[in-house]
């Protein structure tokens, strides 16, 4: 047996941390009962491993997971030096670490699979607070202009009938989602993700088959970072969006990695966060407007207008909007991927909708959520949304009867959706009410309707 040589990447990080034997040691017991292990790791263990000593796997995982806690960005065990068997031992994610803008594909799978583990196992916080608005420009800033796409000088049989059955899936999934939510979906995705899809690109070796895959499996990750946001699992999602854009950007697959940046503006623009939602969808943008998409880039123009409405930008939104509607009309040959097919003129209507209620525009409110669900084939979860949004309108241009009605008949629509968003905006509402008419009767029918679905306690936190 070999001399052990003191761990002086160990030793660094814990003096940045001002972590002391004890300290760390008490975090990695405690890092270790929420996972449902057991450490007995003491300041005596601490000392051994500033001595050389070689912890075990799953136990360099939560020294590293406790020092990214206290440093504010993620060390990996291999940083600290641990290194013996590292490639079998799961990974850990750390609510609070920042999220950052994988270096590389394989990275970006990683993370994809402890992001994965962790939303399956609970161990990811729901609260929106959990979003992380710091990385946002090193997001942008790394995906516009960090590394390329894989090398494509190998190629393997099978890839484009495995990245066709991913794609088919999805497709699936994603009609499902649209008609029952993204907490009705979330736990298939996930079960879908980690069995079938994780191995094959663990397994492929890198060439241009495997680009396929690999957008493949960006498309996978981008409805399960939306089913996550749908069912108000904040940290999830955001992770799932980022990591699907750094497999994106390896793939070249420039519209998709366009459509991760609009959701991520989507999220941001949900939480509050209206200036970062701008960038998110000017950036996606930028990378697309070249491009015969005109499906895609209608919707790029719709979410920077939405977080201009938000901003209480009038003309922007405005503009904006008007891009998206030439946008979509363009005649021509077109590039737009299957995956967009959904997004069109009614859609359009709809985040029309959502942009006038939030400038306060009652009558256009009214006018463009009337088009956004007038055909019968409208998916129950748009509807849900838009027949809400429709509501507002109409309590805000004086007339509360109709807004009323509005909201009940949309609550009786939603039926099984389960949505936390959806949720949301029936609070909003609610409580718009509640403000302009706190001793009217019918505010007073319209919370007692309502407090079933808001107060759901059968319903896990996450989608209440």
């Amino acid at each position: 047996m070999g001399k052990t040589v003191p761990n002086d990447a160990l030793a660094r990080a814990m003096a940045e941390a001002r972590m002391s034997n004890t300290g760390l040691a008490r975090r990695v017991r405690t890092l270790a009962e929420a996972a449902g292990s057991h450490s007995s790791a003491d300041h005596v263990a601490v000392k051994r491993w500033l001595d050389g000593t070689q912890p075990k796997p799953e136990t360099a995982r939560f020294i590293a997971a406790g020092l990214s806690e206290k440093l504010g960005r993620t060390v990996t065990p291999a940083g600290l030096g641990f290194t013996a068997e590292m490639v079998s031992a799961p990974h850990l994610v750390v609510t609070g670490a920042p999220v950052t803008y994988p270096d590389d594909a394989p990275a970006a799978t990683s993370e994809l699979a402890a992001v994965a583990d962790a939303d399956a196992n609970g161990a990811l916080s729901p609260e929106a607070g959990a979003w992380d608005r710091l990385a946002v420009p090193s997001i942008i800033t790394g995906y516009l202009f960090g590394g390329g796409s894989e090398p494509g000088s190998v190629t393997e049989a099978g890839a484009p009938l495995d990245a066709e059955a991913i794609r088919l899936t999805t497709a699936r999934l994603m009609d499902l989602d649209f008609q029952l939510g993204g907490g009705h979906t979330r736990e298939l995705l996930l079960f879908y993700f980690r069995s079938q899809v994780l191995p094959l690109l663990r397994a492929l070796p890198r060439g241009p088959q495997r680009r396929d895959v690999l957008s493949a499996t960006a498309e996978l990750a981008q409805l399960l970072g939306w089913t996550a946001y749908d069912s108000g699992r904040h940290a999830a999602a955001q992770r799932y969006l980022v990591y699907g854009l750094r497999l994106a950007k390896d793939a070249d697959d420039v519209l998709l990695g366009a459509r991760l940046l609009s959701n991520l503006s989507h999220q941001a623009n949900y939480l509050g966060h209206f200036k970062d939602a701008v960038q998110l969808a000017r950036a996606a943008i930028s990378t697309s407007e070249r491009i015969p998409a005109p499906a895609t880039l209608a919707l790029l123009h719709a979410m920077e207008a939405r977080a201009l409405a938000s901003l209480a930008d009038e003309q922007g939104a405005a503009r904006a909007l008007a891009r998206a509607e030439a946008s979509l009309q363009q005649d021509g040959a077109s590039h737009d991927p299957a995956w967009i097919s959904y997004f069109d003129a009614a859609e359009l209507a709809g985040e029309a909708a959502h942009c006038f209620r939030d400038l306060g525009k009652s009558e256009e409110t009214r006018q463009f959520a009337g088009l956004a669900v007038a055909a019968p084939e409208t998916p129950p979860r748009t509807r849900a949304f838009i027949n809400m949004v429709s509501a507002s309108g109409a309590l805000r241009g004086g007339s509360l009867d109709e807004a009323v009605e509005i909201a009940r008949q949309a609550v009786e629509l939603a039926g099984p959706l389960q949505s936390s968003r959806y949720r949301r905006y029936v609070a909003d509402f609610v409580s718009e009410v509640v403000a302009a008419h706190p001793r009217d009767a019918r505010t007073v029918e319209l919370t007692v309707f309502t407090d079933p679905l808001l107060h759901d306690t059968g319903r896990p936190a996450s989608e209440r």
